[in-house]
């Protein structure tokens, strides 16, 4: 570069990363090639590149560096002759941002709340970093403005800089990588997040923002990120707006922050709500905590539709239905807001469809699923102590009964596929039963549907009519392995669907929830087709079968609502 205003020239080194021939010939020729092709831990990503060239290069202090992935052209519309003429023609600064998504910058309070969004469990896993490194920082108050956010590694900096950022992502890397496996073990209980990139490169893309946030006097000039190509064309609308929650989030670091914070909160989920839709209701809230969280490789949810009245171990979250929504929790009208108006309809069933969402657009890597109801569960052994310990059913249970007893030992799964209610026994078969107790119609119709949508086959129908073995809560009562429930709620969910549809009429007092109870009968059915086709059926009953308990009595009522 060529001296300008009487300052030194910087000379630029800006390397992009190539994991494979095709994508080293599409490379910008103004930058330097850095090759990852040979990278033997792909989930690092393009850090695996980047540590190598500190490990093995001298810097010169005087001199910037960057790291740029494969796709910054198409992120950014730059090339390398523009990023060098902006750098000249703003010269003597420390940093150098490019960083391209305005509205992952502006819509987010900083990176790891933008990456909660994406991959829930995120924020926890980079509290977890930040505590095994002793590094007190705050990510949950934490803002990140224009200056400081860059995503991808869009950045170009002096040795000063990369020092810093190279020592955080080196400790990062001896935490995965080390002989002490603690910081992975605690991951691996706690967060079911695992992206195919890997938790580990998500954390090192956000290493930069954190160096930039917590040293205010590192010098920065970033590229206007207004100039930059929208990803998601909605938001072109909304740019003053977007603007001005970045003004927002740089009032919120003064002594009136919390106020800034309110504002910014309010904003920010109008705009997302507007462009991304209902589904981004819950922004006004925040992604800044992981409600439904994950117990090693599993995730138990405890639906419930009032507040709880006794405890749930750690391993279950709560998810939360009708009137006991509210801010900061796992509810139906964020996860399934298609769903929410047929609550009062489909109660806990409508909860199922939404976790099931929640597990398939995050890409939770799990084992199992597991349901429980703010008043029934299902523990892997009886907890009541019975003469003779001859089988029944259910145990009853008072909240003040359950207060001693260490629900935990009793719900944990260990290594069976299933944990499931007792078998019972519906007199006359599916559809004898339904029609002494409700409409036979409506199961006819039910059927039907499940039928055209290819969820049962013309030669299940009379079978399924005259199935008389009943899993008490079909699919949503119990321990699932994942892929088998998030299968076969998506069937069930079809059929539901379909109903709606089809017959948006609404029976009356307790016929209301029609399609409830046949999605419980269809539930079983399949469930009891698995089981019977994958294992022996004395065995299953023998291994699977718990116990399930019923909360009769809350400590302000003899009922509980």
């Amino acid at each position: 570069m060529t001296k300008s205003n009487s300052q030194t020239a910087m000379n630029a080194n800006i390397f992009q990363v190539f994991h494979d021939e095709s994508a080293r010939q599409r490379l910008d020729p103004g930058f330097t090639g850095l090759d990852n092709a040979a990278s033997p831990k792909p989930e690092w990503g393009e850090y695996w590149a980047i540590r190598n060239f500190f490990l093995t290069s001298s810097l010169n202090e005087d001199d910037l560096y960057g790291f740029f992935p494969p796709d910054f052209a198409g992120k950014t519309a730059l090339s390398a002759g523009d990023v060098e003429a902006f750098i000249r023609s703003n010269p003597g600064h420390d940093a150098y941002t490019f960083s391209a998504s305005i509205q992952d910058s502006a819509c987010y309070l900083n990176v790891f709340e933008q990456g909660n969004r994406l991959y829930p469990g995120f924020i926890e896993a980079a509290e977890a970093y930040l505590q095994a490194i002793q590094l007190d920082v705050d990510l949950r108050t934490l803002p990140m403005d224009f200056r400081s956010t860059v995503y991808r590694n869009h950045i170009v900096a002096k040795p000063s800089f990369w020092q810093t950022w190279f020592a955080l992502t080196e400790k990062l890397f001896d935490l995965f990588e080390g002989e002490d496996a603690k910081f992975r073990v605690r991951l691996d209980a706690e967060v079911a997040c695992r992206p195919p990139m890997g938790m580990q490169a998500l954390l090192v893309e956000r290493i930069a923002s954190l160096v930039l946030t917590l040293c205010p006097d590192i010098k920065v000039c970033a590229f206007d990120i207004r100039s930059m190509p929208l990803s998601e064309p909605a938001f072109q609308t909304y740019q003053r707006q977007l603007a001005f929650l970045d003004n927002l989030k740089q009032g919120a670091k003064g002594a009136a922050g919390s106020r800034w914070l309110n504002n910014f909160y309010a904003l920010r989920g109008a705009v997302l709500q507007a462009c991304n839709g209902q589904r981004m209701a819950k922004a006004k809230d925040g992604f800044l905590g992981t409600p439904l969280k994950t117990s090693g490789d599993i995730l138990y949810a405890c639906f419930t539709h009032v507040p709880l009245v006794f405890d749930y171990p750690p391993l279950v979250s709560t998810f939360s239905l009708g009137g006991a929504q509210g801010p900061g929790k796992a509810n139906l009208r964020d996860l399934a807001p298609e769903w929410e108006p047929y609550h009062p309809q489909l109660g806990a069933v409508a909860g199922s469809f939404a976790l099931k969402n929640y597990i398939v657009e995050n890409q939770l890597q799990l084992r199992h699923v597991g349901i429980c109801q703010y008043r029934k569960f299902v523990s892997t052994r009886p907890i009541a102590k019975v003469p003779n310990n001859e089988p029944r059913l259910a145990d009853n249970w008072s909240c003040e009964a359950l207060d001693d007893i260490e629900l935990a030992s009793f719900m944990a799964m260990g290594d069976q596929d299933f944990l499931l209610v007792r078998p019972s026994v519906l007199k006359g078969g599916y559809f004898t039963q339904y029609k002494d107790f409700h409409v036979a119609e409506d199961f006819l119709r039910f059927t039907s549907e499940a039928v055209e949508l290819g969820v049962l086959s013309g030669n299940d129908v009379i079978p399924f009519f005259n199935s008389y073995v009943f899993m008490l809560g079909g699919v949503e009562l119990g321990v699932f392995p994942a892929d088998f429930w998030v299968r076969t709620i998506s069937a069930i969910e079809k059929v539901v669907r379909a109903c709606f549809t089809r017959y948006p009429g609404k029976r009356s007092g307790y016929q209301v929830r029609n399609w409830a109870f046949c999605a419980e009968r269809l539930g079983s059915y399949l469930l009891l087709n698995h089981l019977n086709s994958n294992y022996d059926p004395k065995t299953w009953q023998q291994k699977f079968v718990g116990q399930l308990n019923v909360v009769t009595g809350n400590r302000q009522t003899a009922q509980i609502a």
